[in-house]
């Protein structure tokens, strides 16, 4: 993959009983986007590092990978500019 975007989503679920986490996380430990992730405390649920192509890519990853699942309440997405 041709990769020239990284960005961060932020993903607050519906609910939080152990069943929607693990079942979240199996969902995006999968996606061949996916850098790494992390499961927080806060306002968020999830910390998601990933990397695309582009902002189209970045665009239906996130409309197409997240906001389908049922589990996902809300989103957030961060562009890294340097790292």
């Amino acid at each position: 993959m041709n990769i020239g975007l990284q960005a961060f989503v932020f993903v607050r679920l519906e609910q939080h009983s152990r069943d929607l986490v693990e079942s979240f996380r199996v969902h995006f430990v999968s996606l061949p986007e996916v850098v790494s992730g992390y499961h927080v405390a806060g306002q968020e649920d999830f910390v998601i590092h990933v990397a695309v192509r582009d902002a189209n890519h970045l665009r239906n990853l996130t409309l197409d990978g997240f906001t389908t699942r049922a589990e996902v309440a809300r989103l957030n997405t961060a562009i890294v500019y340097e790292h």
